[in-house]
């Protein structure tokens, strides 16, 4: 079979071209184009805060004024949250759930409000309150820590190992 020049130049592009795209969709689906991807680390981040024990974040949002979680706790013994931390940088911002503190039973599931104006720290930011930030903007809080009691230890601290990845709503 002969081929011309410009044959085979044309096939190149096409295989290039092709490739080119399955590069794209790949570096998309990564999450390295925060508009085009960012689903994968939203979904890693919802995996791994769903499973997390004792308390587990089944489904959060973050606006301009306060922070919703909806905590289950997964041991079968109650607990008692006292408070909500998410370091960020230098500073760390404490929110000190309202008293008496949320309680849960075993297996309980509630949702806690955090204002930001209850945070407790110097600089305390929003990531979703800002000229920047708009709905369906990406955020990342690297730390995400739970203080409870439990039974009559008090002083427990849970710090989850992943980043708690979400939008702004």
């Amino acid at each position: 079979m002969v081929y011309s020049r410009g044959q085979g130049a044309t096939e190149y592009l096409v295989i290039l071209g092709a490739v080119l795209l399955v590069a794209l969709v790949v570096v998309s689906l990564l999450g390295w184009f925060p508009a085009l991807g960012g689903s994968t680390k939203e979904q890693q981040s919802k995996a791994y805060w769903s499973g997390a024990s004792p308390f587990a974040i089944n489904s959060f949002k973050v606006d301009n004024t306060t922070m919703t979680f909806s905590l289950s706790n997964r041991l079968s013994d109650a607990l008692t949250l006292t408070s909500i931390e998410i370091p960020n940088g230098t500073s760390t911002f404490t929110y000190v759930v309202a008293s008496p503190a949320q309680s849960f039973n075993g297996g309980e599931e509630a949702v806690v409000t955090v204002p930001f104006t209850f945070l407790v720290g110097v600089n305390a930011t929003n990531p979703c309150n800002g000229v920047t930030s708009k709905t369906g903007n990406p955020f990342e809080l690297k730390i995400v820590a739970f203080g409870y009691t439990q039974g009559s230890i008090t002083g427990i601290r849970q710090q989850g190992a992943q980043s708690l990845v979400g939008r702004c709503s």
